[in-house]
């Protein structure tokens, strides 16, 4: 395996709602379902997948003085996740409400981020922060934060490898003009798009290639069950993910790789095989298969090792 590593990680920590149909699902009609409730948020979902492989995290976001809030300070302390957040008594914690259709594939999202918002550059710049950092190896952004905030950041913790999570399309353009300065970037094939300005259908290769020409020189777009395109030092290679025999829903799957690819990197894993050891953790995130605690690093590693090896990519 690899070295532990020391990571501080900025962004979002909240309270993921998923709503699941029970039945095929019909837009604009009442669908029978289950409600379920749990913490999450990008950053947090990439630490808890860190901290299961071993790494040392602390965390940096912002939550409001309510519930939400202490459930999110009481799953960072169950994990040992050191917590450096912000706290406004006065205000709501951030939450993700998923509607997913009876397979668990995700039909729309809603996210009431706006608390993130007063994440800015002045904030990280207060003493707790910058004692966190010292500590640190490696640094993990996501696109919750302000296109400023990032920039800040990555000026502030410059000559440490850094990465960041897209988010959503939505968000995505928050790391345009960062690229080059990220050492790696984790996205969804709509995510990347929106990015670079294309449409949703564009070939993942096409896309890779096009933010290695906007100053990316790693980066990783997922497509759901589809070969994900991997880009190091402007070359493409595309990688199949393990294949999941039962769906429970996809939640977090694109944080969980995000978080085991970039550990695994920081410590000396090469990038194409920390990436299959992400997607091996992000299936069995999304699996219907019950997790278990005894072995699972151990199975995600055994899932990593026996998929198919990377292909050169053309563009079609």
């Amino acid at each position: 395996m690899t070295r532990p590593v020391r990571v501080l990680a900025i962004g979002a920590a909240h309270l993921d709602r998923r709503a699941r149909s029970l039945v095929p699902f019909r837009r604009g009609a009442s669908n029978p379902g289950i409600v379920t409730e749990t913490v999450g948020g990008s950053i947090l979902n990439a630490s808890l997948a860190m901290r299961r492989f071993g790494a040392t995290v602390r965390l940096c976001s912002a939550r409001g003085g309510d519930a939400a809030g202490e459930r999110v300070e009481e799953a960072l302390d169950a994990a040992g996740i050191f917590d450096h957040s912000f706290v406004w008594l006065d205000r709501s914690t951030a939450t993700y409400t998923a509607i997913l259709d009876d397979r668990g594939d995700l039909v729309a999202g809603v996210a009431d981020m706006a608390i993130y918002e007063l994440l800015g550059k002045r904030v990280l710049r207060q003493r707790q922060l910058r004692a966190a950092a010292e500590d640190c190896d490696a640094v993990m952004l996501d696109a919750n934060l302000s296109q400023e905030t990032i920039g800040g950041c990555l000026e502030r913790f410059h000559g440490r490898p850094t990465a960041a999570i897209a988010v959503s399309p939505a968000k995505a353009g928050h790391l345009s003009g960062h690229l080059k300065r990220l050492s790696a970037v984790f996205l969804s094939r709509a995510e990347a798009a929106a990015l670079v300005e294309m449409t949703a259908s564009t070939d993942v290769v096409r896309l890779a290639r096009l933010l290695g020409e906007m100053g990316a020189d790693r980066a990783v777009i997922t497509d759901g069950p589809q070969e994900a395109a991997i880009l190091e030092a402007g070359s493409v290679r595309l990688q199949a993910p393990p294949s999941v025999a039962s769906l429970r829903d996809v939640t977090g799957a694109g944080d969980t790789l995000a978080g085991v690819a970039f550990q695994a990197y920081v410590g000396g894993m090469s990038f194409d095989r920390a990436v299959r050891l992400g997607m091996a953790a992000a299936s069995r995130r999304i699996s219907a298969e019950p997790e278990g605690s005894g072995g699972l690093v151990e199975a995600i590693v055994s899932v990593a090792e026996a998929m198919t090896p990377h292909r050169a990519a053309h563009l079609v």
